[in-house]
């Protein structure tokens, strides 16, 4: 999860789990959790989801394509599975929407295949937070793990469609780490098919 302020209020990018290791971690930053006043989903695992309690009073994003699996109507793992019930109130988002958050504009970019409706979310046109749309490797974007991916063909369409982004001086992924050259990173999926 990544918490982004400029100021007050903050913003959170998904909500990893639950736990006493999280609250412990939210400690050591110079930002109050009660300072996080909206929290976006870039999907519905529960590694993205399990730690909402954190964030009480955030209100919650998630992409409308999302809510499929969460309602109980899209298994996951191979139909073995189903993400979480979001156990609070939330506001679905479509691809395209901007919300904006005291100084911090969030615009949301649908990027399906790990699941049906994982969104991207670019902050202040520079930041990209991608959850697992991607992975990154020796400084190269590559497809997320195919045996977690509902859709690894169409999360090739979704990162060729990041690719052609301009402006990003940062680029997060969820579980691989960070890369401030998006240029380098993306270089492969500016052509033909990696």
């Amino acid at each position: 999860m990544f918490i982004y302020a400029d100021g007050e209020p903050a913003i959170a990018i998904d909500a990893g789990y639950a736990g006493a290791a999280l609250f412990e971690e939210l400690k050591r930053l110079p930002i109050a959790q009660e300072s996080v006043t909206h929290l976006f989903l870039t999907h519905a695992d529960v590694d993205h989801t399990g730690g909402l309690d954190a964030f009480p009073h955030a209100q919650i994003y998630l992409s409308r394509d999302e809510e499929q699996m969460i309602d109980g109507t899209t298994a996951r793992f191979l139909g073995f599975y189903h993400c979480p019930r979001l156990k609070r109130a939330y506001s679905l988002l479509s691809d395209g929407d901007v919300i904006t958050v005291g100084t911090i504009r969030v615009q949301a970019i649908a990027t399906p295949g790990h699941t049906p409706g994982v969104m991207s979310f670019l902050v202040n046109d520079h930041v990209l937070f991608t959850g697992d749309t991607l992975a990154l490797g020796s400084g190269q974007v590559y497809t997320f793990y195919r045996l977690f991916n509902k859709d690894t063909a169409m999360q090739r369409e979704s990162i060729r469609e990041l690719a052609s982004l301009s402006g990003i001086n940062l680029l997060c992924t969820a579980h691989t780490g960070c890369t401030r050259d998006y240029a380098r990173a993306m270089q492969c999926w500016r052509g033909d098919t990696p």
